[in-house]
């Protein structure tokens, strides 16, 4: 099954946030790569009958000891990177089957992503291979439609697509995250516009995976 890699090379992108949902909905194992454990604390905090699997690994070789095993099981692994570069982060983008990336239309985020570009440059000649990463809008405005200064600044990356979908900045995601749940996971919460969000990133996100497997 696949790895997914969540990633973005500054904090306060959304990475954490979007991971609990986006685990919650898609019923995988998880590895915490931020410093902080972030993840690891939040999932933490979920009822004993729906706790997730949750890895933090320490070193490059441990990482890769424990990506190996999922690419002959039928679990998908979800990563949560910190935001920062670093070894790990490189190895887990290099290594998923799908790396997303959260950005919000800031100058602070336009900057990191043009950073983060240049990383895949390096990581996609260490491979010898073409690395693509796919990127969410998150902590947006729910009601904001346009983004012209991060759409504009996309086609002169080598490697980030822009998605359709995307995470808003949305006070039931910080309200459920409190029990360690995504919100598609609580009751009627795959009905209220953020589950709906979740759920079509998740789709998204299978689409993309079934392409690449063609």
């Amino acid at each position: 099954m696949p790895i997914i890699t969540n990633a973005h090379p500054k904090g306060g992108a959304g990475k954490t946030t979007s991971s609990v949902n986006l685990i919650g909905e898609m019923d995988c194992d998880a590895l915490d790569l931020d410093t902080l454990t972030g993840l690891s604390i939040i999932l933490g905090l979920r009822p004993s009958n729906k706790l997730i699997s949750v890895k933090v690994p320490k070193t490059v070789d441990e990482l890769i000891d424990i990506m190996t095993p999922y690419k002959n099981s039928e679990k998908i692994l979800f990563i949560d990177c910190g935001g920062f570069d670093s070894d790990l982060t490189r190895t887990a983008v290099a290594f998923a089957d799908c790396v997303i990336v959260p950005s919000k239309d800031s100058l602070t985020e336009r900057i990191g992503l043009m950073h983060f570009d240049g990383v895949l440059d390096e990581i996609s000649t260490i491979m010898d291979k073409e690395i693509t990463v796919h990127l969410y809008l998150c902590k947006v405005n729910p009601n904001k439609k346009n983004f012209p200064k991060l759409e504009a600044i996309i086609p002169s990356f080598k490697h980030i697509k822009l998605m359709n979908s995307r995470i808003s900045s949305r006070a039931e995601f910080e309200e459920v995250i409190e029990s360690g749940m995504g919100i598609t996971e609580t009751v009627h919460g795959r009905s209220t516009a953020g589950g709906k969000e979740v759920i079509a990133l998740v789709d998204e996100i299978k689409s993309l995976l079934m392409n690449s497997s063609q």
